[in-house]
């Protein structure tokens, strides 16, 4: 049964994306504050961006674990795209823990967070390396991202040595090889939540009225542009007949109004007499005139109608 679902329809692929598409809507909050022109909370960006990585990891190990089957049958060009986002958003952590720590006179601490930055946003070395962005060539799925990734691997060089200049000519702070633990984080921040879906609690819908003011069922869509058509006809037809009447039309001529829909449909029916029974006395109505004939139904009456008015009915 699970081979035969869309995978959009199976609980791993629904349960990894529900994860994702949270990552996803941290990552447009984060693009939100940084198009402010205020000075942002750098710590706080930098705990967004990794929670938003962390989760992205989340997706990936949910969608091998309860949806591998589904796995196999996307594109592998959107994994490409995964790999990408979480090297991105670890890099842009370390980028604005940098930023934080330059702005707290945590010199030496700043430039080596952001070599770190650096590192992550290199193109990798192979395709199992730990750090560093899948290929952005020509060939490659994600080529329409190499402008956007050049131009920030330009701005963190260029940061990251001015960093360099004024610490070996102004402040002198000695420059670790790696990032104390006391500075870095411990894990990332994720503030979007899950909502759980629910039905709304609504009131059955009320049966309809017939026409005898009785219960009875809904028109179909069918019956319902039946008589529509009737009445456009009807309308249509009365309004030929008031125009043909003011200029060719003598009064003379001029017989009774057309009925209008409303009055024809308005009529009982004629019932069909059954010759394989009795009449039964309270119940079946006495035979008119003409009583044979059957009850026109919605489109016999359009016809009728469309035929008249395209021979210039007369009333």
């Amino acid at each position: 049964e699970e081979k035969a679902l869309p995978s959009e329809a199976s609980i791993g692929v629904c349960d990894s994306f529900k994860t994702l598409f949270l990552a996803i809507g941290q990552q447009m909050a984060v693009a939100t504050v940084l198009v402010k022109k205020a000075v942002p909370n750098y710590t706080l960006l930098a705990k967004l961006s990794l929670g938003i990585a962390e989760y992205m990891d989340l997706f990936l190990n949910t969608l091998r674990s309860e949806a591998g089957l589904q796995m196999s049958r996307i594109d592998p060009t959107f994994f490409s795209l995964l790999a990408f986002q979480v090297s991105l958003q670890r890099g842009l952590s370390y980028y604005f823990l940098a930023r934080n720590s330059w702005a707290e006179k945590d010199y030496g601490i700043a430039i080596c967070m952001m070599r770190e930055a650096t590192s992550y946003l290199r193109s990798r070395s192979s395709a199992t390396a730990e750090k560093g962005l899948p290929p952005l060539d020509s060939r490659s799925g994600l080529k329409a991202l190499k402008e956007d990734v050049d131009e920030l691997r330009s701005h963190m060089g260029a940061l990251l040595n001015a960093y360099e200049t004024d610490n070996k000519k102004v402040f002198f702070d000695k420059v670790p090889d790696s990032i104390p633990e006391k500075n870095g984080l411990a894990c990332g921040l994720m503030m979007m939540k899950a909502e759980e879906y629910k039905l709304e609690e609504v009131e059955p819908a009320p049966l309809q009225v017939g026409p005898a003011g009785g219960i009875g069922k809904p028109p179909t869509p069918g019956e319902d542009a039946d008589r529509e058509l009737a009445r456009q006809l009807q309308e249509q037809m009365n309004l030929e007949e008031s125009r043909g009447a003011g200029s060719s039309r003598s009064s003379s001529m001029s017989g009774p109004p057309a009925p209008s829909y409303d009055s024809l449909m308005s009529r009982p029916p004629v019932p069909v007499p059954d010759v394989g029974r009795p009449p039964v006395p309270g119940v079946d109505r006495p035979p008119v005139p003409g009583g044979t004939q059957r009850q026109k139904s919605d489109e016999e009456l359009a016809r009728e109608l469309q035929n008249k008015l395209n021979c210039g009915y007369d009333g």
